[in-house]
Order: C-alpha cells, then structure tokens, then sequence
C-alpha cells in the first residue's frame, strides 16, 4: 500500500470547512411555541458540550431529542457522529448515519436548530461506520461518492479505501487461532489495556481506567478514571486471579500506564504523567525494579543519559530486549516519517546508551507506529501500526531482524487477530503459541478490553526456553539481597545476568536449546554456585506444551541439580553432548518456463510434529541454509500458500550442488510442504528435471463433466451420463475454504481470455465452467456446499464474460456453459487436513 509523505489524516474539521455552507441569513424559520423552543434549547445545549468536548452529555441529549423526531436526518447525522468518537461503541453509528446519509443537502446549516437535513460528509462518517461493520463494499462505495465532492484533499479517503481492501484480502485466509476474553478477574467495565506478562506467564500488568476503593477520588476534569497499573497471576489450574492495584510508589495521583516488564518480571517499565495538571501527551517512561516484595520509586528510563530516549515530543511506549542491552520505543520527535516512529538504542560497552536511530522507512510509515514487544527469541518484533497494510486504525504486524541488523518483510498477523478497529500492546509467549493484547470487539466487558489469543500454530519465532525456579539457602536463611545469576553458552561472550528476587529466591533466565550453558550464581563478587548446563531439545520442558524448565537450586550443594534424575536420561544428555549437527542448504525454484527462483519468501523449518524450530528468507536466486540440525531427524520446510506468486505453480526443491530432488509436495494448512526432509538434502535422490510427477502428492480428483442426453429410453425424458474430460484444463482456481471468487489477476486468467477471444474470431467456440465444493461442511454459505459451487460457477462465467466484452471478442459466436458439483473424499472431521480437501475446491475451464 503506497501513501505519499508528509501527508497526515485531515481532521474532521477541515472536511467541514470544505463542505458546509454556512449561511445564517437563510436559518430555517420555525412558528415559535413551547414544543419548538424546548427542541432548539435542547439542540443548542448538545451543539454546545459537542464543542466542549463534552461528548457523553451531548450524546444523552441528541438520542433523547432522536425519541421525539426519528426521522431528523440532522439529529441522526449528529448521534452518528458522537457514536464514532466512542471506544466501544463505535459500531452502533451505522443505523443512524443510514438514515442521515438518505438525506443530505449541499445547503446545510450546523447551528439550526431546524434543520432537518444532513451535510455530505455524512456520507463519509457512513463509510467509517460501513467499515468498523465489516461492510467493506459498501464502504468503498461512500467513500468513493464523497471523494467526488472534495476538490483536494482525498489521501485520507484513500487510506481508508485501501483499509478496506486490505481487510477484504485478509479476511480471505483467516489466522487459525482462538480469541479468549480473560474475563472478569481482569476485564471491568472501564478501559482494560496494555497487558505485559513475564516470560513464565505467571505475572500479568496491566493498565485500568477503573475506580479505586475510595471511590471517585482518582477522576480527572472530565469525570474519567486515571489510568493506573494492576496486577493478576495465573492460577495453578488455568485462568487468572483477581485483578489488585499495584500500589504506591508506582502508582500516582496522576496516570501510569504499563509499558513493558523484563522477562524474570523484576524489572517494569512505565509510562507517567510528568503533572496532574497537565493536559495532551505529557508524560515519560520510567523504570521501577522489584525489590524483594516492594517497587522501587520509579525514575527515568535514561536517567544515567538525559535526553536519549525521553524527550519534549510524546513517547508513548517502549520495550526492551531479554538481555537488556536493547530498548526499542515510540517517539513523536522531530525527523521521523510521520507519527510516532519507532527508534533504537543499545547500550554501550561503557554502560551508557548509544544515540537514537530510527529502525528506518522498512518498519516506520507517515502514519503511527506504537507498542513495540521484542520476544525472547531477540529477533523477532511485534508492533503496532496505522500503516503497512493495515485493516483500519491500528493491527499488529511482525518483523524479523537479520544477523546484519536489518528488518525483514513486515507481515500483519492477520484476521481476526486484527479487526477494522484498534489492535494494540501484543504480547507473544515465549514458545509462540499465546498472547496477550488489547482490542475492542462486540462482546466485551468494557471499553478496551485485554483478549489472550491461542494459535493451532505457533507463529514463527526462534525456539527458545525459560529456565526459572528458586533459591534457597540450605539452612533456609536469608538470601542476601544482591545476588546475580549468569548463564552463558559454553564457548561465548554472550552471557546474559539478571538479579534474583531475595525475598522469594525466584530466578528467570531465556536460553536456547541444543546449548551448553555455564549457570553461575554470583553475590558480593563471589561465585557460590557454578555448574554446566545442557539444554537440550527433548528437555522436560518440551512435554510441558510450554517453553519452560524448572529446577531449584539451594546453595552450597555441590550436586548437579541439573542432572535428569534417571540414567536414561542421563545417557540422552549424554549423547545430545555429542551429537554432530549439519545444515540444510537449497534452493527453490518455480517450475515456470523458464524456471525462476523463488526469491525473498520466508521459509519455516518444523520438526514432524509440526513444532517450528527456524525461519529464514530465501536469497534473490532462492537460496537458503538452516544450520545445526540432527543428522538423524527429518523436517517439514514450509511456506506461505497465500503467496499469489505460488498459485497454482509447482515448485522444484534443489540441494546444495542444484540437482532437483523435490517437486510440489503438498498443502497443509494453507503452507506448501516439503514432508520428510533430511538435514542434509545431498542425501535425497536426483529428480530428472523433465519429471513433472509430484513426490508424495495429494490426490487429485479426475475432472468429470456432467452432462444431459435428450430422450426417452427407460421411459425416461432425460438421463445424465458422466464423462471424463480429454485433455487437461485451460484454466484452473483453487480455492481455500468457503472463498468463492476469481480475479482477471489469478495466475493463467490473461492467458485464457486471449485463447478464447483469438478462437471466437474465427467460429464457434464451446467454453465449460466446471466449479467444485468439497464435503468439508459450510457455515457462512447458506444454500450449503452445492450453493458454494454454483456461486463459484457463477462468479466465474461473470468475470469470464466481462473480460471477453472489455476484448470486444465476437460474443456470438460463445457457447458457455457451467456445471457445479460437490466432490471429493467423505468429510471425517478433519478439516485441519488441507491438502486432503484443496484439490476438490476450485474452478476449471475448458475450451472446445
């Protein structure tokens, strides 16, 4: 999506000011009597908390004026308007700028009070509402009819046309995920937002405009609640216990927001108003550490470098990396792209921050990037953005940075992680399968609330694991309260220290498996505990579906309490100290002619359970390399399917001398496959490059044309009889679940259009549509699995014909038919197997 530079949304206002007229001589005059006055006292009082912000009251008043007149465009044109600039309540404008939007006039007057008409930018407050209710086409159709009336201006129409279809293209491959509300222990009526949890998931921050125990004391000027920081943690059987304030001196009079928390949870980040006299963005990021049971007074993120981070522009947000050398966050200062940019800094071998530098045009747009969460992995970044390809307001996006310090593809996560409305402060679990954010959807406690999302798959992040557990002296006294615990690969400089939690002797460390660590427990420079560590991937940690390890460590015990207790055990350590890794290296082509390679697509590398273990890019000639891998085991190499460029192509995997060894495998879950894969490809046999047979493919169904024969043998008006196509499609779709369409844009669609149109110049020609559902059940097309495949054939014989008009092709002499069918292998609730069912959902076309 392209946006020009420099180029902010204009505000409503402006749109105003190029639209309305305002022409006071020409008031609509009204018989005065009791009835009328009270309406024009009632419209001028609304009229009047609208301008001073006073939105709720002016709302009361307009919906109780829409109870005496529910036709006044105006007063609806008005109510739809206060509904929009609502959190929650967006969605509920729609039925009334309806009404609004059938009854605009080019001679609108805002302060009469008997006006009875709307303005034209009714028809854009109508577009905002279509969108936020998922009525992309229509929206696209209003915004478009408002376009026409602006004479300049129109970048933010069209950054909301290009929202819409973003959330059309994305609504086309939804994430497989379940979205949780965490429920009443930490979602209240009132704004819930910005959830941080630790790196063992047992610690939730969060921010809440709700009340305190003593009541209305803590509300600003405008009746509101400051923001303060709450505290919930997970219970040993699932859920979370009920929210408590965090307390002094974090908390203040004045609002505190959660910003990010260290992975071992003793160290928070947080965002403070400077004043609580202060108005707008006033505020800076702060640091408080856990000392014991008690929070440390908070104090300026950069309070050893004043200036680097905190500044006079607005710095909302902040995250910092698992071993506390990086700190990426969000500023609004001078220089950026536009918005609040996202900038990093890294600490310096002197122990002082280095300069701010903006992570560039890659990751930041001319619109707000916010919330940034590196994940313990420390390469990948989660954020939040109003631009990239964004469904509307803010989605949160992914971002992997390289070894040369440089971002990789920006990809959103996707629908429904992300909705037309706000999705912000996205926290990912350690082993990629949960997390943690903000969003606003029907259904929900309050204003904002905070939603835990499970994905089917975990999303690609390096494999990484939490060592955690506690301390204890053997005669149980107390820990002294400055102890360090160090791990460190065997062999490297990187070794990462965090303090240990004196009062309950927890400990956090991140590590990496298949690594030997060095454990070093350090107090007034001395080393009271000191022993190696192999993490290997089959550790306990594995079988716990969650990326943990647990162990307890008690001080001046010289045994490896490290050691599995178990002599198997023992030997598997033992051997995974030994073992030889190898690395994967190949390339992969798109079998077109002339074969091209398949350049700058992520790659995923998963063990057989599916688990991902790497990601990577291929090279601009296809080239990729994933390091350290088993000799003895096999591997899936996925990638995305959703990829326009991969359908319906077949793909040829080469090893590293470039001899074929894999043609198309198949789909699993919306990725194309590569099953069984050795760590060394030099290992699989040669494929002959004119070898078109797929290794292991997915059946696919012969192509059976239904047709019907006139007479009456049997007794019989008609009969059917089935035959098999002749020779191979000139046109083929496949289609995901319950998708229905083609696009002049499909892969081969051009193609067709030019053999049909140079055919139909010179006689007749017979074109047949074969459409198919598979048996996997429907629950969004009504008229069931048939109905998919009729609307599939229908769609088709649609586009088909408008491309052969816009060729002027000889239409006459056109003979087209279609057929729909319902094919395929018996649905045995399985729909998860993809590859089982993609090949009896698609479109084909033949040409006779």
């Amino acid at each position: 999506m392209f946006f020009r530079k420099n180029k902010t949304l204009f505000t409503l206002t402006t749109i105003l000011s190029l639209l309305v007229i305002l022409n006071s001589e020409n008031l609509k005059a009204q018989p005065v009597n009791a009835a009328t006055e009270h309406w024009k006292k009632m419209f001028t009082q609304a009229n009047l908390m609208m301008g001073e912000h006073f939105y709720d009251s002016a709302l009361m008043t307009f919906t109780s004026m829409y109870k005496t007149d529910s036709a006044n465009a105006n007063v609806c044109y008005n109510i739809g308007q206060l509904y929009l600039l609502t959190t929650a309540y967006k969605s509920k404008s729609l039925p009334y700028l309806e009404k609004a939007a059938a009854h605009v006039t080019g001679n609108y007057h805002p302060d009469d009070a008997y006006e009875k008409d709307a303005p034209a930018i009714a028809y854009y407050y109508l577009a905002r509402a279509q969108h936020l209710n998922y009525k992309f086409d229509e929206a696209i159709q209003n915004f478009s009819r408002f376009k026409k009336l602006l004479t300049s201006d129109a970048d933010t129409i069209d950054y909301w046309i290009n929202c819409c279809n973003n959330a059309k293209d994305l609504m086309q491959y939804p994430v497989d995920c379940k979205i949780i509300n965490l429920g009443d222990s930490v979602n209240s009526p009132y704004p819930d937002f910005a959830p941080i949890i630790t790196a063992d998931e047992q610690e939730l921050f969060f921010t809440s405009c709700r009340p305190l125990m003593n009541g209305d004391s803590n509300r600003d000027l405008n009746k509101h609640y400051y923001e303060d920081i709450w505290i919930s943690y997970a219970k040993p059987g699932g859920g979370w216990t009920q929210a408590a304030n965090i307390g002094q001196p974090v908390n203040t009079p004045r609002n505190d927001k959660t910003i990010s928390v260290s992975p071992d949870g003793q160290q928070l980040i947080i965002y403070q108003d400077n004043s609580i006299f202060s108005e707008g963005a006033n505020g800076s990021l702060k640091v408080t550490y856990l000392r014991g049971t008690q929070w440390s007074y908070p104090e300026a993120i950069d309070s050893n470098d004043v200036g680097v981070v905190n500044s006079n522009s607005y710095e909302p947000s902040c995250c910092i990396s698992p071993d506390q050398r990086t700190i990426i966050f969000a500023s609004k200062r001078a220089g950026g792209f536009g918005g609040t940019d996202l900038y990093k800094i890294t600490i310096e071998s002197n122990g002082k921050w280095d300069d701010p530098v903006n992570l560039g045009s890659l990751v930041n747009t001319q619109y707000d990037e916010d919330a940034p969460f590196i994940h313990p992995d420390d390469s990948t970044l989660f954020f939040s953005s109003k631009g990239h390809n964004t469904m509307g307001g803010f989605d949160v996006f992914s971002a992997r940075e390289n070894a040369s310090g440089n971002w990789g593809k920006i990809k959103n996560l996707g629908y429904p992680v992300n909705s037309p409305d706000d999705d912000l402060y996205f926290y990912l679990s350690a082993d990629g399968r949960r997390a943690f954010y903000t969003s606003i959807r029907n259904g929900g406690s309050g204003e904002r609330d905070i939603y835990e999302v499970i994905f089917n798959k975990p999303l690609p992040v390096d494999q990484v694991a939490v060592l955690d557990g506690y301390i204890k002296n053997a005669d149980g006294s107390r820990l002294p309260n400055d102890l360090k615990i160090t791990a460190c690969p065997v062999g490297s400089n990187n070794a990462v220290t965090t303090g240990v939690n004196y009062a309950t002797g927890k400990f956090l460390q991140v590590m990496r498996p298949n690594t030997n660590y060095n454990i070093t427990i350090t107090t007034q420079g001395k080393t009271v505990f000191n022993q190696k560590f192999l993490l290997s991937s089959d550790s306990s940690y594995s079988s716990l579906a969650r990326a943990f390890f647990r162990s307890g460590i008690i001080l001046g015990d010289t045994t490896n309490v490290f050691a599995p207790k178990k002599k198997a055990a023992e030997a598997v350590v033992a051997k995974a100290r030994e073992v030889k890794t190898e690395n994967m290296t190949g390339k992969i082509l798109l079998n077109n002619s002339p074969i091209e390679p398949l350049s700058e697509m992520e790659l995923l590398l998963a063990d057989n359970g599916g688990r991902v273990i790497q990601t990577t890019a291929t090279g601009t000639n296809g080239a990729f390399t994933f390091t350290g891998l088993n000799p003895d085991s096999t591997y899936l190499l996925e990638f995305d399917a959703k990829e326009s460029k991969l359908r319906p192509k077949k793909l040829l995997l080469l090893n590293s001398n470039n001899k074929t060894v894999r043609n198309f495998d198949g789909l699993k879950r919306r990725t194309y496959c590569y099953h069984s894969l050795p760590a060394d490809l030099n290992k699989l046999p040669e494929i002959p490059e004119e070898n078109e047979v797929a290794v292991n493919p997915a059946p696919a169904p012969p192509d059976t044309i239904v047709t019907t024969v006139k007479g009456k043998a049997g007794g019989k008006e008609n009969r059917t009889k089935k035959t098999l196509a002749t020779s191979a499609p000139d046109f083929i779709r496949y289609f995901g679940y319950n998708t229905n369409a083609i696009s002049e844009q499909d892969d081969g669609f051009s193609a067709l259009i030019d053999k049909i149109t140079a055919a139909l110049a010179t006689d007749k020609v017979n074109v047949t549509i074969v459409a198919s559902a598979s048996k996997v059940p429907t629950h969004i097309f009504t008229k069931g699995n048939k109905g998919l495949a009729l609307d599939r054939a229908k769609l088709a014989e649609e586009v088909i014909k408008k491309a052969l008009n816009d060729k002027h092709a000889e239409m006459k002499n056109l003979n087209l038919r279609t057929e729909a069918k319902v094919s395929g292998p018996p649905y045995r609730h399985d729909a998860s197997d993809e590859s089982k069912y993609q090949w009896y959902q698609y479109v084909k076309v033949y040409i006779k």
